[in-house]
Formats: C-alpha cells, structure tokens, sequence
C-alpha cells in the first residue's frame, strides 16, 4: 500500500495533472488503477497551493469520460460477438438479451450515475452499457456527470484531510472491499425482486 502511494506522489511530481487524467482514464477502460489515491493526493496538493481546482477536476473528468467511452465503444461495435463466442451460456434465450437491453434503456441513467461513484463498480459499468446499446450521448451525459461528482468528493476529502491523507487511505482500503461486496448484493436484490414483479404482471396480463 505505502509503495503504491510513493508511486502515485512521484507521478504526481513528475507529470502534474497528466497523471489525474491518464490514471483515471486506464480505470475507466477496465483496468485496474490507483484512482482513489490519485485523487486523494491531488486534494492535498491543492491545500499546499501547488495543485488547483479547476486543473484537477477537468482533467479527472476528461479521463474518465475518455476512459468510459473507449469501454463502451468496444463493447457495443464487439462486445456481442465476444459473448456469444465465449460465453454463450449467459444469454441463452435472445429475450434475455432484450430483457437487459430494455432495462438500461429505462434505467441506464441511474445504473451509470451511481455507478461511477462506486469503487470498482465505476471501471467496468461502460461495458454493459454500451452491450445493452444505451444512446451513447444519455451514456456521456450520466458519466460526466458520476465523474465530476466522483472527483469533487474525493478531491475535497484529500484537501480537508491534508497531511492525513497516508492513514486516510489505508484506514479506507481496510473497508472497500465489504463495502462493495455490500453494493453488489443490494444491486442483485434489486435485480431479482424486479424481475419477480415483472414476471408478475406478465401473468395477470
């Protein structure tokens, strides 16, 4: 934990808010990526007056957007293909395919607003998205939006936390995982208890 800080401050050092934008860019495209820590890191550089606001916000919101697109382009012109090639045993009946398709239209919105916030959760929502063909431009509009507000509030934690920031974060990383264990339940209870009404009202029509 401590080496991957020392790296994030050194390219914070070395290539000033270009990191902010290529960290959260590489996470948003599905890899893997210190975004929280970047992030954290800037808002503290912003309390000693070496970062600022209105460089770090932009360019976390740029990469993220770039990031999330790339993602959902690549799933939406080849993610079908790959499926049903690799694992066509998730979608089996084409109206499962539609159910999920009609879903994001409804709720897509919503899935990729909160989506973006949720660690973890944010480096791969573009890929159903853009699988279940949820307009691009509703697909952007939600994700700069989960971005700006993403990065405002982990920036702002770095610049009120200051020179707490190291023991901040590994007190946070002790936690995310239950929390997002936690999340992705909830998401499925939501799924399940959805599709038994649907199923529901199916039958009484």
């Amino acid at each position: 934990m401590l080496i991957l800080i020392n790296s994030v401050s050194h390219w914070l050092h070395e290539m000033g808010v270009a990191a902010v934008f290529a960290v959260l860019f590489v996470e948003c495209f599905g890899v893997p990526s210190p975004d929280e820590i970047i992030l954290l890191f800037a808002g503290y550089l912003i309390s000693l007056h070496r970062f600022h606001f209105a460089t770090v916000i932009p360019a976390a919101v740029l990469g993220s957007s770039a990031g999330a697109t790339g993602a959902y382009l690549l799933a939406r012109f080849g993610g079908r293909a790959l499926l049903h090639r690799y694992v066509p045993f998730l979608f089996r009946r084409p109206e499962q395919l539609e159910y999920w398709e009609q879903y994001f239209r409804r709720r897509g919105d919503i899935i990729v607003l909160i989506g973006r916030i949720i660690s973890g959760v944010r480096a791969v929502i573009s890929y159903p998205a853009g699988l279940f063909n949820m307009p691009y431009w509703r697909f952007l509009a939600y994700t700069v939006a989960g971005s700006f507000i993403w990065a405002m509030i982990a920036v702002t934690a770095g610049y009120v936390l200051g020179p707490h920031i190291v023991g901040a974060l590994i007190a946070t990383k002790r936690y995310e995982g239950p929390l997002v264990a936690g999340v992705m339940a909830l998401l499925i209870v939501w799924y399940l208890v959805d599709r038994r009404r649907k199923r529901k009202q199916r039958r009484l029509v």
